[in-house]
């Protein structure tokens, strides 16, 4: 065997085991993080209780102790290059932005900080290992690493505004992979069934309007059929939340797979990501920024659910390439189009329309571009208008007001005046333990905003180092593109929006009210990958623009199949799979007894138990299939089986009360029979 093949071999085998060292070391860190799939934020085990996972310890003091041994030498160098690439003041800002925004902020100082220190370390450690990997790679195998990366990536070349993208293989190939991860999500993780209350909202409107109607009947006892977000009253029985995500979903519903909508959705996303981004980047940037917005793990969870973001962000991409094609083309149709898009955002969430509406307004009249001609901009306007027209109906036949939304005019009477009124006051919240404090002001905008920027750091790629680290990095180090800046802008005007909004969103789906920000942190990141100089943090072999960013190429392709190969899995199996509660077991058990037409009474919560149940209703009460209600007192309970009296009625315990699943525990039982057991078995608390 020669010397350069074994030198080849002995690099290979010493990268492999370094990237497996690394996956090692990442499962290990995320067996210590208690999320699981009630609603909280995820935490590290507190320090004391470590020792209760002695494998994983075991496991990162090895990656630890091995990776620090092997880098002590070169630890100055590597120090010294970190500092040449970013000088002065810059380095210690990453190390603080990348520290700060590593744990969850929570009340008990002493555990937050202990957790800060723990999160960063376990970064430090997966980074060096990381880098350990990288400038493992034999210099003959980096170069075919080179032409592989040139051949799918491509280069830059021209772009700008006078260059119309295209679609091309890459594209396609990327978006319907995408759209078969996602739905295969849909079905083996979310199990095709809502898990949050609004999901479950949204598919009873989506069902409402798929039936060619606005409401329906009132149920026979409001009591017994009562959810969060639906309401019964002189109108009917209906869902106050915006109609936009509803009206997107009926397809769906009458295919009879509401689930694949996001799927599809998160595929044609990819698409226009790509589209929107050429003009602005060129090919190279955009296929790298595509690549990472199709494989996170944000996109991807968000793509398998019932939540809106996923249409939210393919209007706001719409909205965006209209723009664009508006000021290559001097067309006015297109930036009509591009306001059509930007009213079907503001039906399903008026401030992310207001965002996009600053945004865009901005650029098309000439802040980081070529203006927009006076009729483009009026068409724009017009255009997003013209499309909110059906909203404005929506609201004015709910609440006789077309300015006054029928959720705000809900959730002033559920929680009292001004709960969801956006910006500061102290009446704002629903009570809620998310909501860090009674009320709304400049300090919960601080929490919200750290809380959001700890999800994205850990859900936006699901990296071991921090999702944000590149981003980081390259914003810090400057030398920033006009296109840069746009996306920077981007990321703020969300940033700003939300401030004033009184909850953060919540651990679902990570900071998803920040999912506008998504695809402009996916450019920030490729342009970090593709330009930082990877000789300042590796071996030094090569050119920036040789096998420099190659090997930065290479670290970014490891952290992220690190993470389709761990986080996803994880986060799949311990946090979304019956997230809150949620089961879908009702229609198996349902389907066991044969219960084809009768009254199923739940005994339970109202979320998760009876949501669940719910959601499988029929539209028409009196349909020939199951009836489920929930168990609430013995009045309501009788009124309901007096209503359903030609149906045989079963009991049925739900999760918070058998333990388990859905359990029947008596049926099929006579009208009478029911009510005699009513006396007997109250209600279960």
């Amino acid at each position: 065997m020669s010397e350069r093949v074994r030198v080849h071999r002995t690099g290979v085998w010493s990268a492999t085991g370094w990237a497996t060292l690394s996956f090692a070391g990442f499962a290990a860190a995320l067996s210590l993080i208690v999320s699981g799939a009630s609603v909280g934020y995820q935490h590290y085990l507190p320090l004391v209780q470590l020792w209760s996972k002695p494998l994983a310890v075991g496991v990162l003091l090895v990656q630890a102790l091995v990776s620090l041994v092997v880098l002590r030498d070169g630890a100055r160098q590597l120090l010294d290059r970190a500092t040449t690439l970013l000088p002065g003041w810059r380095l210690p800002a990453l190390i603080v932005l990348s520290v700060g925004s590593s744990a969850i902020v929570g009340r008990d100082l002493p555990r937050f900080v202990g957790e800060l220190l723990l999160s960063s370390i376990i970064q430090v450690v997966s980074l060096a290992t990381t880098v350990l990997a990288v400038r493992a790679i034999p210099s003959d195998a980096l170069q075919r690493l080179r032409i592989r990366v040139d051949r799918v990536l491509g280069h830059d070349g021209e772009y700008g505004d006078s260059i119309p993208p295209q679609l091309d293989r890459f594209a396609l190939v990327i978006a319907v992979s995408v759209m078969a991860v996602c739905a295969l999500l849909a079905v083996v993780v979310y199990d095709r069934h809502p898990h949050i209350a609004d999901e479950v909202a949204y598919l009873f409107q989506a069902r409402t309007f798929a039936s060619g109607r606005v409401t329906l009947p009132n149920p026979p006892v409001p009591g017994a059929f009562e959810l969060y977000l639906l309401e019964s009253g002189p109108r009917g029985w209906f869902s106050p939340v915006p109609p936009g995500w509803s009206a997107a979903l009926v397809p769906g519903v009458l295919i009879g797979a509401p689930w694949l909508v996001n799927p599809v959705l998160t595929g044609v996303n990819v698409l226009l990501a790509y589209l929107a981004l050429q003009p602005l980047y060129g090919r190279r940037t955009a296929r790298l920024s595509t690549l990472l917005f199709a494989a996170s793990p944000w996109n991807l969870f968000l793509g398998m659910s019932y939540m809106p973001h996923a249409f939210t962000l393919c209007c706001a991409l719409a909205a965006t390439l209209g723009v664009i094609a508006a000021r290559r083309t001097g067309l006015t149709r297109w930036a009509v189009g591009g306001g059509f898009a930007l009213g079907a955002l503001a039906s399903v969430r008026q401030l992310d329309a207001l965002v996009m509406a600053g945004v865009l307004g901005l650029w098309s009249i000439g802040v980081g571009g070529r203006r927009l001609r006076a009729s483009g901009t009026i068409a724009l306007v017009l255009g997003s208008l013209f499309a909110t027209i059906p909203l404005l109906m929506f609201n004015r036949y709910f609440t006789g007001k077309a300015s006054v939304f029928p959720m705000m005019a809900y959730v002033d009477r559920l929680f009292g005046k001004g709960a969801n009124d956006y910006g500061f006051g102290r009446n704002r919240g629903m009570g809620w333990a998310l909501d860090p404090n009674p009320g709304h002001g400049p300090v919960d905008g601080i929490i919200n905003a750290t809380l959001n920027t700890s999800a994205t750091q850990v859900e936006l790629f699901g990296w071991s180092v921090g999702s944000l680290l590149l981003a980081y990095a390259f914003v810090l180090r400057g030398h920033l593109r006009t296109a840069d800046r746009l996306m920077l802008g981007t990321i703020t005007a969300v940033w700003l929006a939300y401030f004033f909004n009184y909850f953060s969103g919540g651990p679902d789906f990570g900071a998803r009210y920040w999912f506008l920000m998504i695809v402009p942190l996916c450019a920030l990141t490729a342009r970090g990958a593709l330009t930082l100089e990877a000789n300042a943090l590796t071996s030094g072999e090569g050119s920036a623009a040789g096998r420099g960013d190659t090997r930065m190429l290479a670290g970014t392709v490891l952290l992220t199949v690190g993470a389709l190969l761990t986080f996803v899995p994880w986060r799949s199996v311990d946090k979304y799979r019956d997230y809150r509660g949620m089961r879908k077991d009702i229609v198996a058990l349902v389907q066991s007894r044969q219960i084809e037409r009768g009254l199923v009474l739940v005994a339970g919560r109202e979320f998760p138990d009876f949501a669940s149940a719910a959601t499988y209703n029929p539209l028409d009460l009196q349909a020939p299939v199951p009836v489920y209600a929930r168990r609430t007192t013995p009045a309501n309970d009788s009124a309901v089986i007096a209503a359903f009296a030609d149906r045989n009625v079963w009991f049925v315990d739900g999760p918070s009360v058998s333990g388990t699943g859905f359990v029947i525990r008596d049926g099929p039982l006579s009208t009478s029979a029911a009510l005699a057991r009513l006396t007997s078995a109250p209600v279960p608390p």
